[in-house]
């Protein structure tokens, strides 16, 4: 596993500081946030957290109490490789969580809720999966 696709659910539509970017707006509605995973599944399982530090633009998006982290998918695909496809097929937020690298974004927007054929991790997991040698997730021992 080298990437994932978390899936966050707004609610309603809103608009939130966003560190650097300023104001953004949200619509209501599911965002689609590549990130890098090639140190396991911690990143995801932080997603899931609404306590946590502001310390990425994402964190800005998944403490808002309009919005839900449900899911991330997980792919063996290098990040900026990743949101380049996305970028293809769905509008973005320009700037969004690419700060160290030349996409144009890496959080795009779905009115319905999006479905990959990949691994999932939702919320409960991050109680009860590891991630194996190989980079699978398997239950906790």
């Amino acid at each position: 596993m080298q990437s994932y696709i978390l899936i966050v659910r707004v609610l309603n539509n809103f608009s939130a500081s966003v560190g650097s970017l300023g104001k953004v707006e949200f619509c209501r509605g599911y965002y689609m946030y590549v990130g890098s995973a090639k140190n396991g599944i911690h990143r995801v399982c932080r997603h899931f957290k609404k306590d946590k530090k502001l310390r990425w633009h994402i964190d800005y998006l998944t403490t808002s109490n309009q919005a839900l982290p449900v899911c991330a998918y997980l792919f063996n695909k290098e990040e900026c490789e990743l949101s380049k496809d996305l970028a293809k097929k769905y509008s973005f937020i320009k700037g969004f969580g690419c700060s160290d690298c030349k996409c144009k974004s890496h959080l795009y927007y779905c009115e319905s809720f999006p479905v990959f054929r990949t691994q999932v991790v939702l919320p409960s997991d991050c109680f009860n999966l590891e991630m194996n040698s190989s980079g699978s997730l398997t239950p906790k021992t």
